[in-house]
């Protein structure tokens, strides 16, 4: 018998366990004994058939089991009565992950000092912890918890990206990366060892840049003068007295 490529059943993986075994019996013509009870009044070829596939279903399934586990179902050879009782004793279990793993990307947080590539690394892991026990997440949903879980320096820009709901988790990566770099590089010293080299390289650069705030073309967010000019206008004006008398 053929061997089907399914990770072994553990006390996590219920829910991507049963898709993946579901699709390989199916491809085998198998889950037919795994859906349906043995029909009645079976015999001769039709009898030998539904015998054969049973087993070989049995086969299957107990083959994807660890060993803890085939132990526990050594003795059913019915496929359907094999398949509910391995959904009936995993299902709570894995709800009660499933809750956990939502809780885990719901509170979702940056981290002091982490950084930013490890965070959305870490806030990816969650999604696909979430998937593994059936939770599906969007990359929509994913891009919300990410720009929630910003806090202290970029608060500002998570202000300025929660406005733009089309970005992807890739284009998050690169504008909070680009911003962490700025961060990380006020206060340092601004001399080179080559200007004029130097200014080439960053007019190249930012010809391939696009503003996060304003949408265009060659600057960069820090520079646009559209930002400047708003966060101008949000400062407090005092009022002179002096000139009423």
């Amino acid at each position: 018998m053929e061997k089907l490529t399914v990770s072994e059943l553990t006390s996590s993986n219920y829910f991507i366990w049963a898709l993946k075994m579901k699709a390989a019996l199916s491809l085998k013509r198998l889950f037919s004994v795994i859906e349906n009870e043995k029909p009645l009044g079976l015999e001769g070829k039709a009898l030998t058939d539904w015998s054969t596939k049973n087993e070989d279903a049995v086969s299957y399934v107990k083959l994807s089991l660890s060993d803890e586990h085939a132990l526990q179902y050594a003795n059913e050879d019915n496929a359907k009565t094999l398949w509910e009782k391995i959904k009936s004793n995993f299902t709570g279990q894995a709800e009660d992950r499933k809750i956990y793993a939502g809780n885990e990307l719901h509170n979702l947080r940056l981290c002091e000092k982490e950084k930013i590539s490890d965070y959305i690394a870490r806030a990816r892991g969650l999604a696909t912890k979430c998937a593994s026990l059936g939770l599906d997440v969007t990359e929509r949903e994913l891009a919300f918890y990410v720009l929630r879980g910003l806090t202290g320096k970029y608060a500002k820009i998570r202000g300025i990206l929660k406005t733009q709901r089309e970005n992807s988790i890739d284009d998050l990566l690169e504008t909070l990366s680009e911003e962490e770099t700025l961060q990380n590089n006020v206060g340092m010293p601004t001399e080179v060892s080559n200007p004029d080299l130097a200014f080439t390289a960053v007019g190249r650069q930012r010809q391939k840049r696009v503003c996060y705030f304003c949408r265009k073309p060659n600057h960069v967010m820090k520079d646009c003068f559209i930002r400047k000019r708003i966060e101008a206008q949000k400062k407090p004006r005092f009022y002179n007295s002096s000139r009423e008398k």
